[in-house]
Order: C-alpha cells, then sequence, then structure tokens
C-alpha cells in the first residue's frame, strides 16, 4: 500500500506511480459504487495521509445516487432549508474503535450533561503522542482526533434529533463548548489538525454536513484568535487548489464564510498578508453570486 510512502511532501517517484494509480481507483469507485465510499469515508480518510488532500476530496464528494446535490452557492435557499439537510447518513465504520473504554466513557457522561467541563484540559493533553519530542515530525495522535470529533459530532446530532426531531445546532450543547475548548486552547498544530478532522465531515447534504459546517462557522465567529481563523481558511481553501472533484459541504461552509457579512472576512489582517493567497480568495468571490 502505498500510504505509508505518502506521510513525507518528500515523495519519491515510485510512490507518486502508486499514488496516481490508486487516485484512478478511487475515482472508478466513485463512479460506479458511490455508496460504498460514502459509508466507509471515516475509515478510508483515517489512514489517508493529510497532506493527500485530492484522494480524500474524491472519497469526500461521494454521495448516495438518491439524492440531487443543490446548487452550492445556494441562490435563495437557505442553508437550514435543504430537505437533505435532515437525515442522518449510514455510516459503515466503527469510529469509535479509536477511543479508549475509560475516554468513551467520560465522554458519554459529559455529552449527556452527567459530566463536567473539568475534564477537557485532560482530554487535551490525551490527544498527544506519548514521548514526543521537539524535532518529532508528528506531535497528535490523529486518529484519536478523528474519532473523538466525530463521536462528539454524531453523539451531539443524536441528541437533538431525539430532543426536538431535528439536527439543529446548538451552540450550548456539550459537544459544542468541548470542541469550541479544544479550538481555544490546542497550540496552531493542534488547531490545524482538529479542523482538518472537522472537515472531513463536510460532505453530501445530510445532518452531519449541517452539524460541522455550523460548528466551523460558529468556531470561526466565536475563537478570537486571528490565527485560528486564518487556519480555517487555509484548511478549507486547500481543499480546493487541487483539482476537481470537490465536496459539496466544505464548498457551501467555504461560500457562506466568504459572503456573510456576519463573519467579517475580508476584514481580517491575514487575508492582505500573501498578495498569492488574496489573489486565490478574490477570484474565488467573484465566482460567488450575492446572496438575495
Amino acid at each position: 500500500m502505498c500510504i505509508p510512502f505518502l506521510r513525507d511532501y518528500d515523495v519519491q517517484p515510485a510512490a507518486s506511480d502508486l499514488y496516481r494509480g490508486a487516485l484512478r481507483l478511487v475515482l472508478v469507485l466513485l463512479h460506479d459504487f458511490p455508496e460504498f465510499l460514502s459509508g466507509h469515508y471515516f475509515s478510508l480518510c483515517d489512514v489517508v495521509p493529510p497532506n493527500c488532500v485530492q484522494l480524500r476530496n474524491i472519497i469526500l464528494s461521494a454521495f448516495p445516487p438518491s439524492i440531487l446535490l443543490p446548487d452550492p452557492y445556494l441562490r435563495n435557499v437557505k442553508f437550514d432549508s435543504i430537505p437533505d439537510m435532515g437525515p442522518v447518513p449510514p455510516i459503515l465504520s466503527d469510529f469509535s474503535s479509536g477511543l479508549r473504554d475509560d475516554l468513551r466513557n467520560y465522554l458519554d457522561q459529559y455529552l449527556f450533561n452527567r459530566g463536567t467541563p473539568s475534564f477537557l484540559p485532560s482530554l487535551m493533553d490525551q490527544l498527544k503522542l506519548p514521548g514526543v519530542t521537539g524535532e518529532s515530525a508528528e506531535t497528535y495522535n490523529l486518529p484519536l482526533i478523528n474519532s473523538l470529533v466525530m463521536f462528539i459530532g454524531v453523539s451531539s446530532v443524536a441528541q437533538a434529533k431525539a430532543r426536538s426531531g431535528s439536527s439543529l445546532f446548538n451552540p450550548t450543547d456539550p459537544g459544542v463548548v468541548a470542541l469550541e475548548y479544544l479550538a481555544t486552547n490546542l497550540d496552531a498544530e493542534g488547531q490545524h489538525h482538529l479542523l482538518v478532522s472537522i472537515g472531513l465531515h463536510l460532505r453530501y447534504p445530510n445532518a452531519h454536513t449541517h452539524w460541522f459546517s455550523s460548528l466551523v462557522l460558529h468556531l470561526f465567529l466565536e475563537v478570537k484568535d486571528n490565527r485560528f481563523q486564518e487556519i480555517v481558511t487555509t484548511t478549507l481553501l486547500e481543499r480546493f487548489i487541487v483539482h476537481r472533484p470537490h465536496p459539496w459541504g466544505a464548498l457551501v461552509t467555504f461560500i457562506e464564510l466568504l459572503r456573510n457579512p456576519k463573519y467579517d472576512f475580508w476584514h481580517k489582517d491575514f487575508v492582505k498578508v500573501a498578495p498569492e493567497v488574496t489573489v486565490i480568495l478574490e477570484r474565488v468571490a467573484r465566482s460567488i453570486p450575492p446572496q438575495s
């Protein structure tokens, strides 16, 4: 398998050939068996290195043939009013297997309002690999972060549906509070890994896409840190500077961030720091029709 050879950015020619072969194989699956990719997306993306953005994009662009993707620019349509945002998507991966039993028990108690936020600092410490030195290439346990983020999101959506029959995002839910705590207190590397993990769930219209898209926008607004907002922008933008396909949920989230004046995106300092980034963002902005 080519995955171990792709973790470094200096990829050897043989690994590049294997990677191109993997891209072609996954494109065939996307065309002929999209239900397989959409059902197993978590397990697949969990083993694909984060720097393989195009491969992840192909996996995350899969959706059931019964669904008709809405226009990502949402002309004359409100995000919450899209009918397909209601159903919970089928998940065929055991996404909780990366959580130790004690950690899962703590999370269950906390998410059901039977615990206290006092365990959040220890949760943040558990995300780092043990015995890591300052020179190590990898500091964080990425499979654990992926499992944690998905466990919190899935549990939060399930509880919201149990309460009101809908998957409406509630910023005061314990799951949102936990992820906002991590987003606020992790270092830049940890914030990047957290946001990349959240971005795995910005897929086709469904309840999970709705919740995680709302989470990204909420964090951009509430975490009062210019560096964090820059990382949010980077993790979204890197999804669109590779060849298509681009996941529908990531497109909708990024367009909303650029277009909605509530987020005051164009007045952020980082937008003007690098001219080449400014050009890309402005080009994207020109393609976005104004919301009526």
